[in-house]
């Protein structure tokens, strides 16, 4: 297997290119030093772990998760490629309809983007989570605000499975933030041809309180 084949030898690279220790890394991302040691070797990383560690050695978390091939892929699919084209299509056949639609009964969605790591709220789905008009600023910190502080763990927890590809489909629901209002959130997990997540869309509703 060619040098900087795998995840676990891209971080490899740069922890020896930035001569700085396992433990070092650790305290920048708020794990411990085995952990990164355990990475090295190419034990399992969470989405949000990988995340930290992309930012600070300033590399693409897509390359350093999958490599060269896939930043090819995922720029031919941002690009217009077929894959991105049958997405979007699977997705919605004719967006503004579907969103006239939608916002006519009052109901939501967002889309993750988990290239762009980039969260978007439609207007229905910002109505029912409170959210004032034009405030959201698409960060998913932003998304877990909204929920029952009681909850809000819980929440952090399914979101954390979904980001971390443990599962593909998802159904919760969740108070609002110091309200009884109950939402209910479905959705799942868009991957390309390579079975690698891309996205992740989800429909949002109200629910009648028991």
């Amino acid at each position: 297997m060619r040098e900087q084949e795998t995840f676990a030898a891209r971080l490899s690279g740069l922890i020896n290119e930035n001569g700085i220790s396992h433990a070092k890394v650790g305290r920048i991302v708020g794990v411990s030093g085995q952990a990164v040691g355990k990475w090295a070797k190419g034990g399992n990383i969470e989405y949000e772990n990988l995340q930290a560690l992309a930012n600070h050695f300033g590399v693409n978390w897509v390359w350093l998760r999958y490599g060269d091939d896939a930043i090819t892929a995922f720029s031919e699919r941002r690009s217009g490629s077929k894959v991105r084209r049958t997405v979007i299509k699977n997705i919605m056949e004719n967006e503004e309809r579907q969103r006239l639609a939608l916002n006519a009964v009052n109901i939501g969605t967002w889309d993750l983007d988990l290239i762009a790591d980039n969260l978007v709220l439609s207007d229905a789905a910002q109505h029912l989570l409170g959210i004032e008009p034009g405030s959201f600023k698409g960060d998913k910190a932003d998304l877990l605000n909204c929920v029952n502080a009681d909850e809000r763990g819980q929440v952090k927890e399914i979101l954390t499975q979904v980001l971390d590809n443990q599962v593909e489909t998802f159904d919760f629901s969740h108070r609002l933030a110091d309200s009884d209002v109950l939402l209910r959130h479905r959705g799942k997990v868009i991957k390309d041809e390579m079975g690698r997540p891309v996205r992740v869309v989800c429909v949002t509703t109200r629910m009648e309180n028991s």
